[in-house]
């Protein structure tokens, strides 16, 4: 009595799946790193240096997580034999200085 998913649909409630997890992950890593923070100063008596120290490590431990779980959702596709390669970048073209249009030619409608 299950349901029956095509690869595609599995796959993208796989990948639904687990980015469901990046809030969680974000908060928790905040969270447990302000704890830690706060039980050091408690015992060492810094007040709210550990705290602050260890809310930032745990900003960088969510940000760091998210990245995993991001590129696992997401994994970057590596061109194959069979694959069509990737079209060149398209050149940037600055306009030369005198390309554009000068004062007279931008309010001059032939009509005085």
């Amino acid at each position: 009595m299950g349901m029956d998913f095509s690869k595609g649909a599995g796959e993208a409630l796989r990948t639904a799946g687990a980015l469901s997890t990046v809030g969680l992950a974000f908060v928790l890593a905040l969270v447990i790193g302000f704890w830690v923070g706060t039980v050091l100063d408690g015992w060492l008596g810094t007040k709210p240096v550990f705290t602050i120290l260890f809310f930032f490590f745990g900003l960088a431990a969510g940000i760091l997580n998210v990245y995993r779980i991001v590129s696992q959702a997401y994994p970057k596709q590596a061109a194959g034999p069979g694959a069509p390669p990737a079209p060149p970048p398209q050149p940037v073209i600055m306009p030369k200085a005198g390309d554009g249009p000068d004062d007279r030619e931008l309010g001059d409608d032939g009509e005085r």
